[in-house]
């Protein structure tokens, strides 16, 4: 299923995100989101990333470039209005409780499992690039929704290297 668009909106009612998108093959799948499903996917995105980038780089170096491209994908991002509704609603019209969720990562390929709460499981397979793009999207709504979880949150988490003190100039 290649999605062709995706779209978010931070509902304050529900204190959810709801999270949509469409498909090549013109179809629609709509989701609540929680904070807690929210930090779970902007944290495991960002480990699964430094995890990949760890293969070539030195754990603290690999995680200096994904918050690099990271910041880089955020500075160029455009959101526009516009989302196209698609004709064909598998799981119908109204948005599923995401209940759980799973991620792997697989070349430049990133796998998430959303789990519902009819039962169901929906799978994406991203590419880095839609990845990125994704993050950026929830982390936007997070922030709209003054949750706390995104990824200066997540950056704050991670502890720099031991540093040690500057050479004194007399």
């Amino acid at each position: 299923m290649g999605i062709k668009q995706f779209n978010g909106e931070w509902v304050s009612q529900e204190d959810r995100v709801m999270f949509r998108f469409n498909t090549h093959e013109n179809q629609e799948f709509s989701f609540w989101l929680t904070r807690r499903m929210v930090q779970a996917l902007l944290q495991g995105t960002q480990q699964l990333s430094v995890h990949n980038l760890e293969k070539t780089h030195a754990p603290h170096v690999a995680q200096a470039v994904q918050a690099f491209q990271q910041q880089a994908v955020a500075q160029q991002v455009k959101f526009r209005d516009g989302y196209e509704s698609a004709a064909e609603k598998p799981l119908g019209e109204q948005p599923l409780l995401v209940v759980g969720l799973g991620m792997n990562q697989d070349g430049e390929q990133t796998h998430i499992e959303f789990e519902l709460v009819t039962g169901q499981r929906v799978n994406l397979n991203l590419p880095q690039t839609v990845l990125q793009l994704l993050v950026i999207l929830l982390n936007k709504l997070q922030d709209n929704a003054s949750w706390g979880v995104g990824l200066a949150a997540a950056d704050a988490s991670i502890a720099p290297p031991a540093a040690t003190p500057p050479p004194q100039v007399h």
